[in-house]
């Protein structure tokens, strides 16, 4: 079985070389943000594609069409919005990913961003490195503690949030699409959390019902001063409409992922606003996820191999 391995970390590439090299014919490839051309022209034969979002920009119709030997992708990653599920679907090519190995992670750094936003440590640093600020009264915070916190979406993620909020004894309120119930969260309507919650975090994957799905009706409902965080895809907030309420004090503050591999421009919106914390998609970026998302990456291909695929996407 061939397999390529197309990623833009060497570290990463030394953690699975010798584990791919036991179960096929390896070629690795290094690149970050591939193009479909690039990737066609050198792995034209691939029958397995070992990638994350960050080595190839996106698995599109036309690079899946050129791949005809392609029986297999083990994704990197947990999201597969930048795969073209839908023609794997149809050219019987295997999806897996990596659900729940970096769950720990992002859950943490979701809190990271909740608890900087909320004593405003990000601001008052910046404060004192570039304009010399040293007066604590200009940068009143909030406590955490037995507030009322939101996650909207309660998969691997969102329960982990959930978990580490019951360390603040605060009452937690969720909203799934599966309406399951979840150990320690009262499950409420989307409009109910917005209402009532001192602090949101979006927790959900990035489809045509979730783009955007903060806008400004979604503020509107919520409470003044309250904390939004979004550690999960982008899009799921709508920009301006969030910056805007940054702006007017609506939102104290706002935590956000953004797009992978990708440079914040200088001139960009989120820049212009001391309130915002950002980090370029990092909240995965952990020792312990990448030991156990590189485990589960190669124990997908042994499964595939056994003809038992598992965490399958499609």
């Amino acid at each position: 079985m061939k397999i390529y391995l197309i990623a833009c970390d060497k570290e990463l590439v030394n953690a699975l070389k010798s584990d791919l090299e036991k179960l096929g014919s390896l070629t690795c490839i290094k690149g970050c943000k591939m193009p479909e051309k690039d990737v066609i022209a050198k792995a034209v034969d691939a029958e397995i594609l070992v990638c994350g979002p960050a080595g190839v920009e996106k698995i599109s119709e036309k690079m899946l069409q050129g791949m005809k030997k392609l029986k297999m992708i083990s994704a990197l990653s947990v999201r597969t919005h930048w795969i073209d599920i839908e023609t794997a679907k149809e050219r019987g090519i295997k999806v897996c990913n990596i659900k729940g190995a970096n769950s720990e992670s992002v859950a943490e750094h979701a809190w990271g961003m909740i608890l900087d936003l909320s004593k405003r440590i990000s601001e008052f640093d910046r404060g004192v490195r570039y304009n010399g600020a040293y007066r604590f009264d200009e940068y009143k915070g909030k406590e955490v503690y037995g507030k009322t916190i939101g996650i909207i979406g309660l998969g691997d993620i969102g329960k982990k949030v959930a978990r580490i909020a019951k360390g603040f004894d605060m009452k937690v309120l969720g909203c799934n699409k599966s309406g399951k119930p979840v150990s320690g969260v009262k499950l409420v309507s989307l409009e109910t959390l917005l209402k009532e919650s001192d602090i949101i975090v979006t927790c959900v994957p990035t489809t045509k019902e979730t783009t955007n799905m903060i806008s400004e009706k979604e503020i509107r409902l919520m409470k003044p001063g309250v904390i939004l965080v979004n550690p999960a895809d982008e899009p799921i907030t709508d920009k301006k409409a969030v910056l805007k309420a940054v702006e007017s004090g609506k939102i104290f503050g706002f935590g956000i992922e953004t797009e992978i591999m990708t440079p914040v421009p200088k001139d960009d919106m989120y820049l212009k606003h001391a309130r915002v914390v950002i980090t370029p998609h990092n909240a995965f970026n952990t020792e312990e996820a990448d030991k156990k998302s590189n485990e589960l990456a190669i124990e997908n291909i042994r499964a595939f191999l056994k003809g038992k695929p598992q965490n399958v996407v499609v």
